[in-house]
């Protein structure tokens, strides 16, 4: 969790909760996921259409639940794309107007298998230009950052490998 400054003193009521197993017991099945992310961002001055790409590799077979795009003020669009083994290729998730206020994990309706080997690419575009009306600045060059008036590129990913036993 991070934070943007507002320039007032506010007090945070966050909670987390956070269940143990009993002792000594194993669970049948573990989720896991991923995360593409790009610290390499160099979005220049007033450029409207700055796309970039972050690939995310499945190394065993693995059954596929939920993609969430992350971009900061800037964020245009993003798109995840499943590129298969045998070289197919399948679009999972599209999200055409990215709204950093809107920011979604999207759960599929159904687990996806995908197979062992497959990319996960996570392609998209940034809008520094003043007619992007969320931009804070569109005068500077731009590089990652934790604050929402710098930019993160990242696709997070929810799955769970295949052959842990048990049923979904």
């Amino acid at each position: 969790m991070h934070y943007t400054t507002s320039g007032r003193e506010v007090t945070d009521e966050t909670e987390i909760g956070i269940y143990f197993y009993p002792e000594g017991e194993v669970p049948a099945e573990k989720m896991t996921g991923g995360v593409g992310n790009d610290f390499d961002i160099a979005i220049p001055a007033f450029s409207k259409d700055h796309e970039m790409e972050v690939v995310t590799f499945i190394k065993n077979d693995s059954d596929l639940y939920s993609l969430m795009p992350h971009m900061h003020f800037r964020g245009k669009r993003m798109r995840f794309v499943a590129e298969y083994p045998d070289g197919s290729e399948e679009l999972l998730l599209s999200v055409p107007d990215y709204d950093f206020n809107w920011q979604l994990v999207h759960e599929l309706e159904e687990p996806l298998r995908v197979p062992a080997g497959t990319k996960i690419r996570a392609i998209g575009a940034f809008d520094n230009s003043a007619q992007n009306s969320a931009n804070p600045d569109p005068s500077i060059d731009l590089s990652w950052g934790e604050q929402s008036f710098e930019e993160m590129f990242m696709g997070f990913y929810a799955w769970k490998e295949a052959n842990q036993g048990g049923d979904d």
